[in-house]
């Protein structure tokens, strides 16, 4: 794959003494057309989480003419974080761009990468307030030019963080001062508790919040690829096993609770180099019923990827709106299918960035009993102000034998 700018070759070909001319043009255009095949399919390269804003390697536009055939190298978009220029790779350098006072700010970390999805690089320039815990985050464009323009910024994370992530997208880190975790602790003891994807958007000239797509062992890609690389150290080995992976979700307090040996079967994928699976996983209590859980590779990583849960469905219960990723604000309306028992299909729940409870609905059938569908208005609240924070939606149904969850679906969204 290439992977850098080529000057310019000059393919020369020697004329066969006994081929015809059109066989000549013939064979040139044939090897032509398989260094073009080659180029593309080493090109070809699609990141977990979907998008086509990233590819690896430069493009080769190849002519074939009375002299020959010309091969051009052309910068592409690559993925994770790229070499700043090295005359504007200095913080001395950003600080009058973003306005740093002496003993008051300063730029502690200078990142570049293709995050416009184009082949011209942005940086990304973080800045902390001295003698506090404020972080401000910067992104600019045209940043060899005298004055590189701004295209996005974030100000004030509490103890905060910001880094690329290896899908050109700015991951952020922060406190968050009020949520469960961290409610009633000295700042001594804060932890990190809140993360945020922001991707560029052409639509809006700039970077907006996105969710990652999955939800479990990880509820956020900051999160992700953390863990991918203490798994890369050899810590939490299970997380590259599909079936255990599934199994940690059902056994989790927060979703199923249905202990770490309920009955699990893998489906399809799941293998040392797929990039998918999907694993059903049945409940060990009286009157049980069973989930699938659908998963894929960390950024379709197959060497070493480890496995993100990305669905998880129900035979019997589904939801029709709001859709995967949303961005919800409270109070929403849920509809979907299920089946009723003396008109009760389930139960709503809304979990928080910690999977925490947050907002809770009883979900009744269109009629008294058997599969129908149903709408239900749900009212949440979150801890966070300062913008949309990665949770969950998950709608369940009980076990009339005992009362545990029977089966349930669970929907990745941003809630503000």
């Amino acid at each position: 794959m290439l992977n850098s700018f080529h000057r310019p070759t000059r393919l020369r070909h020697r004329k066969h003494p006994h081929w015809p001319h059109s066989y000549r043009s013939l064979a040139l255009s044939g090897g032509v057309l398989l260094l073009l095949l080659c180029l593309c399919l080493a090109a070809c390269s699609a990141p977990f989480g979907g998008g086509s804003q990233g590819r690896s390697g430069a493009s080769v536009t190849a002519t074939v003419g009375t002299g020959g055939a010309t091969a051009t190298a052309t910068p592409v978009v690559l993925l994770g974080p790229r070499p700043c220029p090295s005359a504007i790779q200095s913080a001395a350098y950003w600080s009058g761009i973003v306005h740093t006072v002496t003993s008051v700010t300063s730029v502690v970390r200078v990142q570049c990468a293709n995050l416009m999805g184009t082949p011209e690089l942005q940086a990304l320039i973080t800045v902390a307030h001295q003698g506090g815990h404020a972080l401000d985050v910067h992104v600019y464009t045209h940043i060899t030019s005298p004055n590189p323009q701004q295209i996005f910024q974030l100000l004030n994370l509490y103890d905060g963080d910001a880094v690329i992530s290896g899908y050109n997208t700015v991951l952020t880190a922060e406190v968050d001062q009020n949520s469960a975790l961290n409610r009633g602790r000295s700042p001594t003891n804060y932890q990190r508790d809140l993360f945020r994807e922001f991707k560029w958007s052409d639509a809006q000239q700039t970077l907006v919040q996105i969710a990652f797509p999955a939800f479990f062992p990880d509820l956020t890609r900051y999160q992700a690829e953390a863990d991918q690389a203490a798994v890369n150290q050899g810590h939490d080995p299970w997380k590259l096993d599909a079936i255990k992976v599934a199994q940690a979700l059902a056994a989790s307090s927060a979703f199923f609770n249905w202990g770490p040996n309920a009955p699990a079967r893998l489906i399809s994928g799941g293998g040392q180099h797929d990039v998918n699976a999907v694993v059903e996983v049945k409940s060990p209590h009286p009157g049980g019923g069973t989930i699938r859980v659908s998963m894929s590779r960390l950024e379709s990583n197959t060497n070493g990827g480890i496995w993100e849960v990305t669905d998880v469905s129900s035979p019997t219960l589904s939801l029709s709106a709001p859709t995967a990723q949303a961005r919800l604000q409270s109070p929403i309306t849920v509809s979907g299918r299920g089946n009723a028992f003396e008109g009760v299909i389930g139960s709503l729940r809304v979990l928080d960035h910690l999977y925490n409870q947050i907002g809770q609905a009883q979900v009744r059938g269109a009629s008294g009993n058997g599969p129908t569908s149903f709408s239900t208005k749900l009212t949440y609240s979150t801890d966070f102000q300062a913008g949309a924070q990665e949770g969950i939606l998950m709608l369940s149904a009980p076990s009339q034998a005992d009362g545990s969850i029977a089966t349930g679906t669970l929907l990745k969204v941003l809630l503000a």
